[in-house]
C-alpha cells in the first residue's frame, strides 16, 4: 500500500532513495567503511561485546552489563576513563525476579535496552545529562529537533541549529522491545509469558529504564553533571514512577524490585533527582481522561477548532469536531494524512542506512549486538504494521532475521492497542499521587502545545486537582502551583502556540531557548 509519507510528499519520495527502495523493493547498498570503524577489535575474556564506541571495551560486573563496542589495547594494566564521543550501544539487563500487587512476577528473558548518546557541544563532563524518550520509543523525540540533526516534512535528516547539545548531553534510551531494543531467553523458544501485561507494565518498564540509565552512568564515570529526566505524552507515567523509586518512595507503587533496589543503595540520589521536562504529560491516570473529556467541551477549544476547519462544529465537542473534519487530534490544524506523514518520515529516516547515520551519529554495522548473527538470537513480540516503514534496507545491511522479526519498531506490548489492556494509567490514578508526591522535591517543567487534543494542557489542573487530596493545585499563565504541608511548589508551564502534541517538531528554537534558560537557573 502506498505510504502517507509518499501520498504527501510525492516529489521528495520521488528523489529519495530510501523510499524508493521501499516502494519498488529495491536494496540499499552497503555503506563504506571509513577512518572512524574499528577494525581490529576482538573480545577479551571479561567482556560481553554488544554496543557501540569507538575506544573502549569496558569490563562490567554485577547482574547488569553495558555492553560496548571496540578499542583498548589487550593487556591494559588498568581500564582507562571513558572518553565523552557519541555512541549507540545496548545496556543488558539480566533475568529478575519481581513482584506486582504481591504477586511474584519472573523477568526471565535477558533485555538488551538501546540507547544513543549525544554529547553536549562544550565540557560535556560538567553540563547536565538530559535522559529522553517518548512514550514508547525514542522515534519522535529523537527525530525531531533535540539533537544535532532532525528530520525535515520531506524525510531528509539535516543540521539543527537548536540542538540541546548546545547545553546538555542527551541520552536516548529505548525501553523493552521498542525501537531497536530486544529481548533473549536461553535454552528455549520466547513463550506467551515473556510478552504478557506483567512483563510489558508501567512499574516493570519505568524500572527498566532507571536500571539501563544507572548502568550508563556507572560506565560513564567521567559525565558528572546533574541527571534530567525528559519524556513525551505517555512518558510522563514512566518518569513519575522512575523518580518514586529514586527517592524510594515505594509505597507509592504496587510494585518491588530487588534488584533495583539494590542498584540505587550505595547512590547520591540527589543526582537523578534533577528535575523533570515533561512535553504534554499524561500524569493522572482516569483522572486525566475524565478531565481531557471536560476540556474538549471548553468554548475556547471548540472556537480554535472551528476557525482552523473554517467551518462550525456540529458537535460542542472540539475532540470530535476536529475529527469530524479529519484532523489530527496531535495538531489539529494538520490533517490525519499530513500528521500521520511526518511520523512516517520519522520512523523511516531511523531505518535507511545513510539517514539514521545522520541521525544517530554512528553507523549501524559497528553496533554490536544490532547485526543478524546477534539480533537474530532475541525476539520482539510485536509484528510490524502497516505503518511500520520497509525495513529491507537494514536487512541488506546487517542481515537478515526470523520471519515475522523487526529490527526497529516504534512500539512495544506496553503500547494500548499492541498488547496492553486497560493498564493502570489508564484506569487508575496511583500515577497522579506519585506525580504530586516527586513534585514536591523535584523541579519541574511542562509544555502546553495548544494545538493539541490528545493531552491537552488545559486539563492538567483539573485532572491533579481530582487526585490532590490535601494538596491544593492553582495556575497562572506561567505556573502551576501546588500547595503541600510543607509549602508551596511551583511548576514551570511553557506556551506553544502553533504547537500540538509533538513540541519539538513545529517549535524547537522556542523550546530549546525555554529549557536553556529553565536549567540556568538550576545550575
Amino acid at each position: 500500500m502506498p505510504s502517507p509519507f509518499a501520498a504527501v510528499f510525492p516529489a521528495a519520495a520521488a528523489r529519495s532513495p530510501f523510499i524508493r527502495a521501499r516502494a519498488t523493493g529495491q536494496n540499499w547498498r552497503a555503506l563504506t567503511l571509513t577512518e572512524t570503524d574499528c577494525t581490529a577489535c576482538g573480545p577479551r575474556d571479561t567482556l560481553i561485546p554488544v554496543g557501540l564506541t569507538k575506544h573502549g571495551w569496558l569490563a562490567l560486573s554485577g547482574a547488569l552489563g553495558l555492553l560496548s563496542g571496540c578499542g583498548a589495547e589487550h593487556g591494559a594494566s588498568s581500564p582507562q576513563p571513558r572518553p565523552i564521543v557519541t555512541e549507540a550501544g545496548f545496556v543488558e539487563l539480566a533475568p529478575r525476579q519481581v513482584s506486582i500487587r504481591d504477586r511474584a512476577v519472573s523477568l526471565t528473558a535477558r533485555s538488551r535496552i538501546f540507547y544513543n548518546f549525544r554529547p553536549a557541544d562544550n565540557d560535556p563532563g560538567n553540563q547536565p545529562l538530559i535522559v529522553l524518550f517518548n512514550g514508547f520509543a525514542s522515534d519522535v523525540v529523537r527525530a525531531f529537533g533535540t539533537g544535532p540533526t532532525t528530520v525535515e516534512a520531506d524525510g531528509s535528516v539535516v543540521r539543527n541549529p537548536n540542538s540541546l547539545t548546545r547545553f546538555a548531553n542527551l541520552l536516548y534510551i529505548e525501553p523493552r522491545q521498542a525501537g531497536f531494543s530486544y529481548d533473549l531467553v536461553d535454552g528455549r523458544s520466547p513463550s506467551a509469558s515473556d510478552c504478557s501485561q506483567d512483563v510489558f507494565s508501567e512499574y516493570v518498564d519505568a524500572a527498566d529504564v532507571l536500571l539501563a540509565t544507572l548502568q550508563f552512568l556507572k560506565s560513564h564515570e567521567a559525565l558528572r553533571g546533574p541527571v534530567h529526566w525528559m519524556g513525551e505524552s505517555y512518558a510522563g507515567v514512566r518518569i513519575s514512577w522512575i523518580l518514586a523509586y529514586v527517592r524510594g518512595a515505594w509505597s507509592l507503587a504496587p510494585y518491588q524490585d530487588d534488584t533495583l533496589r539494590a542498584e540505587l543503595a550505595p547512590l547520591a540520589r540527589e543526582r537523578l533527582m534533577a528535575g523533570q521536562i515533561l512535553l504534554q504529560p499524561w500524569l493522572a491516570g482516569s483522572a486525566h481522561a475524565s478531565a481531557i473529556l471536560a476540556a474538549c467541551k471548553s468554548p475556547s477549544l471548540i472556537a480554535a477548532v472551528e476557525a482552523s476547519v473554517a467551518a462550525p462544529c456540529v458537535a460542542a465537542d472540539a475532540c470530535q469536531c476536529a475529527s469530524d473534519f479529519n484532523r489530527s487530534p496531535y495538531n489539529y490544524t494538520l490533517s490525519k494524512v499530513e500528521q500521520d506523514a511526518r511520523i512516517f518520515a520519522a520512523d523511516a529516516a531511523q531505518v535507511a542506512p545513510e539517514e539514521a547515520e545522520a541521525l544517530y551519529g554512528v553507523r549501524f554495522e559497528q553496533v554490536s549486538g544490532l547485526s543478524s548473527s546477534e539480533r537474530s538470537r532475541g525476539f520482539k513480540c510485536s509484528a510490524a504494521d502497516s505503518e511500520t516503514p520497509d525495513q529491507s534496507a537494514l536487512v541488506t545491511l546487517l542481515g537478515a532475521l526470523a520471519d515475522g522479526q523487526s529490527y526497529n519498531l516504534a512500539y512495544s506490548p506496553l503500547t494500548t492497542g499492541k498488547g496492553s489492556i486497560d493498564p493502570d494509567w489508564r484506569r487508575q490514578t496511583l500515577v497522579g499521587t506519585a506525580f504530586l508526591d516527586n513534585a514536591a522535591l523535584v523541579d519541574t517543567l511542562i509544555t502546553d502545545g495548544a494545538r493539541d487534543l490528545v493531552v491537552p494542557e488545559s486539563a492538567l489542573a483539573n485532572a491533579l486537582r481530582a487526585v490532590s487530596g490535601s494538596t491544593t493545585v492553582s495556575e497562572t499563565a506561567s505556573e502551576l502551583f501546588l500547595g503541600y504541608a510543607s509549602g508551596t511548589r511551583s511548576v514551570a508551564i511553557r506556551h506553544y502556540a502553533n504547537s500540538g502534541h509533538m513540541i519539538t517538531m513545529i517549535e524547537p528554537e522556542s523550546f530549546a531557548d525555554d529549557l536553556s534558560a529553565w536549567l540556568a537557573l538550576r545550575r
